[in-house]
């Protein structure tokens, strides 16, 4: 188990019980990220009980060199963060680590949470002995695009990923190397 405290939360390792908060933050945080890069019918008809049950599956999975991390204030899951290896073909997978997902419910942005999330998650990656880390992000979000800029994120110059969004919104890959 994982305990890093922050100044006014606590970051930990999810488990099974954390399924339904994560996806509320998913869920709350979603459009608010993606209004006007996603189409609004896209954002619209994500419902809870799907993403809840996505988180089921993904932390029941229980895999091995993956890891989800949430943020805790008082009681209330806040932010959470996820990695595993690496799916891109031109990655291997044993030494790159894919970020997957880092959400931050809009209130609690801009206060230190998803630096000190992304802190941990880079610490525990390293722990599993993975020498970089990539991310996708949609190239339209500036706001996240920043975030990773200002943490020394660097852009692949040729990413060659797939755009899981279709044709909608092209993504861009960043690279992280474990120091």
């Amino acid at each position: 188990m994982i305990f890093i405290m922050g100044t006014k939360f606590l970051i930990r390792q999810a488990d099974v019980e954390d399924a339904q908060a994560i996806a509320q933050v998913s869920f709350i945080t979603w459009p608010h990220t993606y209004r006007g890069i996603l189409p609004d019918e896209k954002i619209d008809s994500r419902n809870l009980g799907s993403v809840t049950e996505t988180w089921n599956q993904i932390l029941n999975q229980n895999l091995s060199n993956s890891e989800t991390l949430v943020a805790i204030r008082g009681e209330s899951i806040i932010a959470y963060s996820r990695f595993y290896p690496s799916v891109d073909i031109d990655d291997e997978p044993a030494r790159v680590a894919t970020i997957g997902s880092i959400y931050v419910l809009p209130s609690f942005q801009r206060q230190g949470v998803g630096r000190e999330l992304m802190e941990a998650i880079l610490r525990v990656a390293k722990a599993q002995r993975f020498e970089e880390l990539t991310l996708h992000v949609l190239a339209a979000n500036e706001g996240a695009r920043r975030f990773y800029e200002e943490l020394d994120w660097t852009q692949d110059v040729n990413p060659n990923i797939e755009n899981s969004e279709g044709d909608l919104a092209p993504k861009v890959r960043y690279r992280k190397k474990q120091l």
